[in-house]
């Protein structure tokens, strides 16, 4: 009985994903000469885009007011475990993942939407 129950426990512990991991999808527009340069590059700038979730659930009204704080501010961060993928040989499409609880800010930035 104690094994059954404990098997179950794992099983349902197993399923839950703990991580708060989000993709976005995009595309490179233009044929360039290091694709895969380029396509790190926009992945990084949509990570720092929407590095508001290190600190908050994902909201319209809390992205604007990030987007707004950060413009013109130099932001530092360190983040770990974004993984970049493209979706198919043929398409200029890829998808950045990241876990926004990965994102270290060299500043506290968490008062943000304080100011919208």
């Amino acid at each position: 009985m104690m094994k059954r129950i404990f098997s179950l426990f794992f099983i349902l512990f197993a399923s839950v994903n703990l991580t708060a991991e989000y993709s976005f999808d995009f595309e490179i527009k233009e044929n360039f000469e290091f694709p895969y340069a380029q396509a790190r590059a926009e992945a990084n700038k949509i990570i720092i885009e929407n590095a508001y979730l290190a600190y908050h659930n994902k909201s319209e009204k809390l992205k604007a007011c990030w987007k707004n704080y950060s413009q013109n501010k130099k932001i530092k961060i360190n983040i770990t475990d974004s993984f970049i993928k493209k979706l198919s040989s043929a398409s200029r499409i890829y998808r950045v993942s990241f876990d926004p609880s990965k994102i270290m800010f060299h500043q506290d930035h968490s008062e943000y939407h304080m100011r919208c």
